[in-house]
């Protein structure tokens, strides 16, 4: 996998918690409208310097917990929207660590004894060691959307970092003290992860699961171009963006050199605009209620009709038809 999908309003929240963005932008090298998208696609090289910079402009020892407290974060992603949607604090952790790589340059490996359960953090391509920040940034994150959902207040029964946390207030917030070990890991109780999210949906997890399925699937199987134009389309259609100057421009290529590189894999761009919207198409209809102007509009589609001539073309029915028997 080449890059990792970051949710663009990370400038926003890094304002308005006092840090100048394009500062960190910066010291990280990273180009100064990086911010101005919707979504980053960031490598982890980049992922790090990003934090690492922010690390390194901050005084504020409990910044990680903070950038993690904002409004609605458990919608800065599909992935973590769909753990938020959870029955409880172990089917969370088992679904954000099912889904993490598709937001992140890091995975969780979830152990279990008789009274607790356990998440080791780890980087997904290299051997070094995870920045502190953002350690304690995901151990933050975890605590604040477990204490959310269950409106408990839910703290960790221990934490073990590779690194020596000296700070009285960021061990305050956790409510214990960080024990130095040759890993990064944070402890639940069992008790707290069993009790019911108020956030529970399950009707959201049958829409957002095939897609996010399918996205890891991609990241197995294929790094092609031809899947890289697929993924920004999953992002661009909803917002009415689908030709193949938005494509480029996202991905950060010009138009003549994405023409080039499809043409390479046997394939254009209207044929994968095509794929896109013909797989995003039958997942709305037999995951959601959505009327077929609703998932026209979805697909960037002008005029209604102009999907059902579509729709028609790729499966030789209609929508009804499809959908009745798909039941």
């Amino acid at each position: 996998m080449e890059k990792f999908i970051i949710d663009g309003r990370y400038g926003k929240l890094l304002a308005a918690n006092g840090i100048k963005p394009q500062m960190v932008l910066t010291k990280a090298n990273l180009p100064l409208d990086t911010f101005a998208h919707e979504s980053l696609k960031l490598s982890e090289e980049q992922y790090f310097s990003m934090i690492s910079a922010i690390d390194e402009i901050t005084d504020d020892p409990l910044l990680p917990t903070r950038l993690v407290a904002t409004d609605n974060i458990e919608t800065f992603s599909p992935a973590i929207f769909a753990a938020y949607c959870s029955k409880d604090g172990f089917h969370f952790l088992q679904r954000l660590a099912h889904y993490k790589k598709l937001i992140g340059p890091v995975t969780y490996k979830i152990t279990e004894d008789q009274d607790a359960v356990t998440i080791t953090l780890s980087m997904i391509n290299s051997g070094n060691p995870l920045p502190p920040f953002f350690v304690k940034g995901e151990f933050a994150f975890m605590v604040q959307l477990l204490s959310k959902a269950t409106n408990h207040n839910i703290r960790p029964t221990k934490i073990t970092t590779i690194f020596t946390e000296h700070d009285r207030a960021i061990q305050d917030y956790f409510g214990l003290s960080f024990i130095p070990k040759a890993y990064n890991r944070i402890s639940f109780s069992k008790t707290d992860l069993q009790i019911p999210f108020t956030s529970e949906n399950t009707s959201l997890l049958d829409y957002l699961e095939p897609e996010l399925k399918k996205r890891l699937a991609d990241l197995d199987v294929d790094d092609s171009y031809s899947k890289r134009v697929r993924n920004t389309l999953v992002e661009l259609l909803p917002r009415g963006e689908f030709t193949i100057e938005d494509v480029a421009s996202s991905l950060g290529i010009s138009k003549r050199t994405l023409q080039r590189k499809l043409k390479e894999e046997t394939t254009n761009f209207q044929q994968q605009l095509s794929a896109t919207r013909e797989m995003l198409a039958k997942n709305y209809l037999l995951n959601t209620s959505m009327t077929t102007d609703e998932i026209a509009f979805l697909l960037a589609y002008q005029e209604t009709n102009s999907f059902l001539r579509a729709f028609n073309v790729w499966t030789g029915m209609s929508v009804q038809q499809y959908r009745q028997s798909h039941k």
